[in-house]
């Protein structure tokens, strides 16, 4: 901030500048500046305006980049602020979040010690509790959320998956490709499939292999349908309908283009030797009508 006022400035450079003999001692009393302090302003006043005329860099363009500078400095530290160590909370939600994208505990501890000084970073066996405290809370919540789901869904796809040899009963709602069930066992007999087609009670069709497990569970839980009581009059109570998923239908229809497709081969290597026949008969000067006509007859 400037304290002396630009006035006086000019006034000091002016008497310097003048070359009038008592000029400079007058304007030091006049403006209460020693002589010395009065050749100082003079000699800035004259660097100011060489430098505004020397065509560098002007005052607005420092003073701009000052400020750019300042803003960048703020953020930096701000940056720096925010880069603490992870909290606990942090490294829960961390640990939580790669589970469920399907990494490993040992991978958890692998990328938090990346992050982590050496001796804050947590061991297997607690980012294991870790994990388990929040898929317990994640199944609380899947409670409520299953249930305003439950009302919504129409149309699922509904398959078995096997892990160690137990199956894994899927739904899948084929538009948003959303995960909807996944029964662990006991088996996939009717039953099995009724009691997970009991909860969607706006079910209108399924698309499934059309195997034996899945086609009972749907008449079991049709059944069930027809002898409840009117309980629940908002819940639809038409007969869940039941398709052949594309997969399978694709196999199928693959199956039989290439048995066709097997026989048109035969078919068109017979009628390659018999024309091959034909054509050495008509070489040798025979007369092939016959053979023309046995060897296509063959192929009918």
């Amino acid at each position: 901030m400037l304290h002396v006022t630009v006035a006086t400035w000019i006034g000091n450079a002016a008497a310097v500048l003048s070359g009038t003999w008592g000029a400079v001692t007058r304007r030091a009393q006049q403006s209460g500046y020693s002589r010395t302090t009065v050749y100082t302003h003079a000699q800035r006043v004259v660097q100011a305006v060489a430098s505004e005329q020397a065509g560098g860099i002007s005052y607005d363009a420092l003073w701009q980049e000052n400020e750019r500078l300042k803003a960048e400095n703020a953020a930096l530290w701000q940056a720096w602020a925010e880069a603490e160590e992870l909290s606990e909370a942090k490294q829960r939600a961390f640990a939580g979040s790669g589970c469920a994208l399907g990494l490993s505990l040992s991978q958890i501890v692998t990328l938090l010690a990346i992050v982590l000084p050496r001796g804050a970073v947590p061991s297997r066996a607690m980012i294991g509790r870790w994990v388990q405290a929040a898929a317990a809370q994640a199944g609380r919540l899947l409670v409520v959320l299953d249930l305003a789901c439950q009302a919504r869904v129409r149309v699922l796809c509904l398959d078995e998956i096997f892990l160690h040899r137990e199956p894994v009963l899927m739904a899948i709602e084929p538009h948003s490709m959303a995960w909807m069930a996944g029964q662990r066992g006991p088996d996939r007999s009717g039953e099995s499939w009724c009691e997970v087609l009991t909860h969607w009670t706006c079910l209108e069709h399924v698309i499934a292999d059309g195997g034996q497990g899945l086609e009972r569970g749907v008449k079991l839980a049709n059944a069930a349908r027809c002898t409840q009581g009117e309980a629940a009059e908002a819940i639809s109570r038409q007969a869940i309908t039941i398709g052949l998923d594309v997969f399978h239908t694709q196999r199928e229809l693959e199956r039989v283009i290439q048995r066709q497709w097997k026989q048109a081969e035969r078919q068109l290597e017979m009628a390659s030797q018999a024309d091959a026949k034909v054509a050495r008969y008509r070489r040798q000067g025979r007369e092939p009508r016959g053979v023309l006509g046995g060897c296509w007859a063959s192929l009918a």
